[in-house]
């Protein structure tokens, strides 16, 4: 009987003293936005290579409606950009399904994890003046995942 409690002390011991190894996560970086946001077309072309197209953008409820934007579409629509004063000022990141649907994948885009400013989990999660970046919002695919990003680096 001694040995049994005996035994029963030092297993519960053991596992009191083991320190929780936390689960870490690997991230994997999509884009590093910071690399991107506010270039020039040639400043991003070296990152994302030769755009696939690119157009006017003169929507009128835009900053573009007196002063036609470029649209630059990349990497075969993955990314969308819109040159505002000639600099990557509204970024699309499309084909993002491989990312859970989670505040924590802000570091998806080479941010540091950040608490967001709204969150609502069946749709949109915003961060807003991030590292320098206006806005970034991610929308869920309706199965968890994150359908795509959309940034605005400095104009509203």
């Amino acid at each position: 009987m001694k040995n049994l409690i005996l035994s029963l002390i030092v297993v519960t011991l053991i596992s009191c003293n083991q320190a929780k190894v936390e689960k870490q996560r690997k991230i994997e970086v999509a884009i590093d936005l910071k690399s991107i946001a506010g270039k020039n077309i040639i400043e991003v072309e070296s990152i994302l290579g030769k755009p696939d197209k690119i157009e006017p953008f003169l929507e009128s409820s835009t900053p573009c409606k007196n002063k036609p934007c470029q649209k630059g579409y990349y990497q075969k629509d993955k990314f969308e950009i819109i040159f505002i004063n000639e600099k990557a000022d509204w970024i699309t990141i499309n084909n993002l399904s491989e990312y859970d649907f989670d505040e924590e994948n802000i570091e998806i885009f080479g941010l540091k994890k950040t608490e967001p400013e709204f969150k609502n989990p069946q749709d949109l999660i915003r961060w807003k003046n991030i590292e320098g970046i206006n806005e970034i919002s991610i929308f869920n695919d309706s199965f968890g995942k994150i359908s795509y990003a959309y940034i605005k680096t400095s104009t509203e």
